[in-house]
């Protein structure tokens, strides 16, 4: 047959897909009608099993939507038995059937519970007629709980994958009643099982649920289509963990004060729902999941679930609250059955150092590193052709970390602990290229993780290790494949913290290990150079015209807090000022003076700034700290110049201390101070913290004890003398 022509296309598409009786179900469907709904097929029950829908649902399917088990039995009840089954197994367009629909929609579980109870009433085997075109070959006379989507899903499969607790709890009974062939519930497109599907969609209830009452432990060291176990995948999450949860102090205030726990999943009570089994005996596996048991604790959960009906805030911290603690116990299980760490490529190399490279010169560097990487990289492609594809999957399996990397270079810190503490010699674990849980975190900047590992015993033996490509840990820290940017002010602060995590880094590597250099004979100060060359040039460029408009404005403040000294308020009378004898004059002179003051050392501050070399390790203290103080001085010049103002006009206009204009005076002075102070905020919010480091130094040159001992001794000296 020949082509159709648009017309016949056009024809052909404006004939009614749908009779008149079905359209009034569709209108009845949307409308929520769904007693007008069962009324119409009534009228003719074959219609039960057409399309009723672009998608090939028929009304039974579409009938679920209304989580009324009554209805559903009742449409049901219409059927034969032949053409019940038919209903059962009809497939939509994504090929589920009547039972995938209700696993992902129904929230009611006794939905399933109908078409599982007519399912047992079957008389078996079925006769030939009844389904005979809608079943394929290879399903044929399987129970409804096995058979699969388009997607290889069974309906267990398929409410796991999109969290329904009630319903996976519901229809795993059902699937224990009667033995299933396959109940690890496999994707037949992947690898990925049940509870791979439960923690991608991060249902972690759904997927303890699975480990401890579906005997899940099976499940734990399986792999996804990209190689992936459980826990590998939730090492990946660091936003379902609580140290990657960012608060402001009223959220964290309640987040500590809510329950540890809040005694409900999905309508089930979380004590009855992970309560030890058979499978928790066995594996030694604990759960702290308690109900209230005293009084005052109970009364304590009412009156929060009642605050989380009313503030809509509390109730989503709460949640929040639950699901990292859901996270974390998941991990404690995972973690506890997980000895991916124990293969451990620790070989022996000898440590040779090589003397850097003559060329200084970073652009020249740079580029000479350019053409090194592209001919290995010609190299290896050129390997890759000739090598056997186990060759090339074992070549790729080096991003393929273990579960405890992984957490560690997304910084989660619950996860780590709990492989430190479970198995206390995983920290001496070497992945196949060779780098360890310090490269890990140091590459990644993971700050908490490198803190946690300072304070293990083993901390001297990772700071040696070098990776298969003979790096350093100070290599890593050097090099911006993981870099992500910090939420900083600035590029200029940006680069400091680069270069304040190279110093961290550097006080802890050994001295012997400063000068080595990796395969590309470049050492970890080289390396520095060359991959912070961009940051370095766009640090230079921000701080010069940030330097540039603050010196701008502050040589302006200075210019009208001068003229203003010379133009006295109210005039003078001989050459002295009329309001001499007035406090509200002696305030203005002073703050005059102080505002030319600060505004003319924010001139040389910032002065001193675009006279600087702009050099790499000049921005880890000597201009960010010279910008902090141009700004905080800046900042001063102009409050003290809009208080010289203010009172200038109290001068003039001789307005009321407390009446309304003064405060409406005032206000309007320090509008132009406000606006600037939060433009500007996160700049001042690092002077503290500034002025906190100086006095660490000065008190690590100077300790307290050392202080005070010093001080008595010269007391009990003067006393002697005297």
């Amino acid at each position: 047959m020949g082509k159709k022509s648009t017309s016949e296309i056009k024809i052909e598409g404006e004939t009614s897909l749908f009779s008149e009786r079905i359209r009034r179900a569709q209108k009845a469907s949307r409308s929520g009608n769904w007693r007008a709904f069962k009324e119409i097929f009534q009228e003719d029950k074959k219609d039960l099993l057409k399309d009723l829908d672009l998608f090939k649902n028929t009304a039974i399917n579409v009938a679920t939507r209304s989580d009324s088990p009554q209805l559903l039995k009742e449409l049901l009840e219409m059927l034969s038995e032949q053409e019940r089954w038919v209903a059962f197994t009809k497939k939509s367009c994504e090929g589920n059937t009547l039972l995938h629909e209700i696993a992902l929609i129904c929230k009611v579980v006794e939905m399933a519970d109908v078409v599982l109870d007519f399912e047992k009433k079957m008389p078996w085997p079925l006769p030939e007629a009844a389904a005979e075109e809608e079943e394929e070959e290879e399903e044929k006379g399987r129970p409804l709980l096995e058979r699969k989507n388009s997607k290889g899903e069974t309906p267990l499969f398929r409410a796991a994958k999109y969290g329904n607790l009630k319903m996976v709890i519901q229809l795993a009974k059902a699937a224990a009643a009667q033995p299933q062939s396959d109940m690890k519930i496999h994707l037949r497109s992947d690898t990925r099982t049940i509870l791979h599907a439960s923690i991608n969609v991060q249902s972690f209830d759904v997927a303890l649920w699975i480990i401890l009452r579906m005997d899940g432990t099976s499940l734990v060291t399986e792999r996804n289509k990209n190689g992936l176990t459980c826990l590998q995948l939730l090492a990946r999450m660091p936003t379902a963990f609580r140290s990657h949860y960012q608060m402001t102090s009223l959220s964290n205030l309640i987040y500590n004060l809510l329950p540890d726990e809040r005694y409900e999943i999905e309508g089930y009570d979380s004590f009855e729902l992970f309560r030890p089994s058979s499978t928790d005996l066995e594996t030694g596996h604990q759960h702290d999941a308690k109900p209230p048991t005293s009084g005052l604790s109970r009364i304590n959960y009412a009156a929060w679930k009642y605050l989380a009906k009313v503030f809509l805030g509390i109730d989503s911290v709460w949640k929040r609250k639950k699901r990292h603690q859901l996270a974390e116990r998941l991990a404690k299980f995972l973690v506890k059955n997980d000895y991916s760490w124990q293969a451990s490529y620790n070989h022996i190399k000898k440590t040779l150092v090589i003397l850097p490279s003559v060329v200084y010169n970073v652009a020249k560097r740079k580029k000479q590193v350019e053409r090194k990487e592209e001919k290995r990289q010609e190299r290896e492609d050129a390997d890759d052709d000739d090598q056997d594809p186990d060759k090339q999957e074992k070549k790729h399996h080096y991003d393929n970390h273990t579960p405890l990397l992984v957490a560690a270079s997304n910084g989660i810190i619950e996860i780590v602990e709990l492989f430190l503490e479970e198995h206390p010699e995983s920290v001496n674990h070497v992945s196949e290229d060779e780098q360890n849980i310090l490269h890990m975190a140091v590459k990644h900047r993971q700050l908490e993780i490198f803190k946690l590992l300072k304070k293990n015993p083993s901390f001297d033996t990772l700071v040696t290790r070098i990776s298969r490509e003979n790096r350093t840990v100070l290599h890593q820290v050097a090099r911006m494949d993981y870099y992500r940017a910090a939420h900083l002010a600035g590029s200029a602060f940006q680069l400091q913290d680069e270069l304040k995590w190279y110093k961290r880094v550097e006080e802890v590597v050994p001295r012997h290990q400063h000068l080595h250099c990796d395969h590309m004979r470049l050492t970890a100060g080289d390396v520095l150079d060359i991959e912070h060359d961009q940051m370095l040039a766009d640090a230079q460029s921000w701080i010069k015209q940030t330097a540039e408009s603050c010196s701008t404005v502050s040589v302006l403040v200075a210019t009208v807090v001068f003229a203003a000294a010379y133009t006295i308020p109210g005039g003078s009378e001989g050459g002295t000022p009329v309001f001499l004898r007035s406090p509200v004059f002696i305030f203005f002179t002073v703050m005059d003076v102080v505002a030319l003051a600060f505004s003319l050392a924010s001139v040389v501050m910032f002065l001193s700034i675009l006279t600087s070399p702009f050099e790499l390790w000049d921005f880890h203290k000597s201009l960010p700290r010279k910008l902090n103080i141009g700004f905080a001085f800046l900042f001063c010049s102009l409050t003290t110049t809009m208080l010289a103002f203010s009172a200038t006009i109290l001068l003039t206009i001789k307005l009321q201390w407390k009446h309304w204009t003064s405060t409406l005076v005032y206000s309007a002075a320090f509008f132009p101070v406000t606006i600037f102070g939060l433009i500007e905020f996160p700049l001042y919010m690092m002077l503290p913290s500034l002025f906190f480091k100086v006095y660490k130094k000065t008190m690590k040159v100077i300790p307290i004890d050392r202080a005070v001992k010093r001080c008595y001794c010269r007391r009990v000296q003067r006393a002697t003398y005297l």
